[in-house]
């Protein structure tokens, strides 16, 4: 799988000769509504035997135009490529959101991004905007499209317990603590990675653990986890109080003092007063 990264310039190469099926979209948490346009680009490709691309962004946008420097992510970049990989995708593109590219008009990107890049056909969710002002939407695609070199499909909206599944209901339900509801949306439990400060024999009594990469974090609390290091699997508590996290397991495992990663199952209790 390839990974190429692009920053808008009106002279910019891009590298993209044999023709292609490419889902767009942002794709933060790479949830199930994500999940089925990303299956569904790649059942396209299959059938019309070339390759699965992806075009995702980066950064979000609220971080240009509300400069919403320290944004919070279901999925921090890094573990959003990885989840797109593991779906299959043959190369993933990612476009550098900044003001030029945001300031693009609508025509434009469809003829530098989807026809400039070769695409045959483009996947994208009915909500999907584009263009300067989101001046773009998937009706305007559809037209452009009538008289340009690409087909394009637009995915339904995608229900579970009769609410759309989407980023911003993940986003409430990890900030609400609500993560035992996570997979119904997500596909999984929600998980982040981090580390100890060192090797450490278990049972682990109040260890502080550091998160990384910009992971939205649920409200402050003690929760229930299943904690992760390399092939080993143990379940444990994790005492957050924001950026401050401590963990905590009865089992007799030796933890690494590298990448963790964590699975939240569900809130053990809220607490009132953080003290950690």
């Amino acid at each position: 799988m390839e990974i190429e990264y692009i920053t808008h310039s009106l002279d910019a190469t891009l590298s993209m000769n044999d023709p292609h099926v490419m889902a767009l979209g942002f794709f933060d948490g790479v949830h199930l509504g994500h999940q089925s346009l990303l299956q569904q680009a790649k059942a396209i490709a299959k059938k019309e035997n070339v390759k699965f691309t992806v075009m995702t962004f980066d950064p979000h946008p609220n971080e240009i135009f509300k400069r919403e420097t320290d944004r919070r992510y279901i999925t921090p970049p890094d573990s959003k490529l990885e989840r797109i990989s593991a779906l299959g995708a043959d190369k993933i593109f990612v476009m550098n959101f900044n003001f030029p590219f945001a300031s693009l008009p609508a025509d434009d990107f469809i003829q530098k991004y989807i026809v400039g890049l070769n695409a045959k056909h483009v996947v994208v969710g009915f909500d999907f905007t584009f263009g300067h002002k989101a001046q773009g939407d998937v009706d305007y695609l559809r037209h452009f499209s009538k008289n340009s070199s690409f087909e394009v499909t637009v995915i339904s909206k995608k229900t579970r317990n009769n609410q759309k599944i989407s980023s911003t209901l993940i986003r409430k339900l990890i900030s609400d603590g609500d993560v035992h509801l996570i997979p119904d949306y997500l596909g999984k439990h929600y998980e982040i990675t981090g580390s100890l400060d060192s090797l450490v024999e278990s049972p682990i009594q109040n260890t502080a653990f550091h998160i990384h990469n910009k992971y939205l974090m649920p409200k402050p609390g003690l929760y229930k986890v299943e904690i992760i290091s390399g092939t080993i699997g143990t379940k444990g508590l994790l005492r957050c109080g924001g950026e401050s996290c401590h963990l905590s397991s009865s089992a007799w495992v030796s933890l690494y003092s590298g990448e963790i990663t964590i699975k939240f199952l569900y809130q053990a209790a809220l607490m009132r007063t953080v003290s950690v």
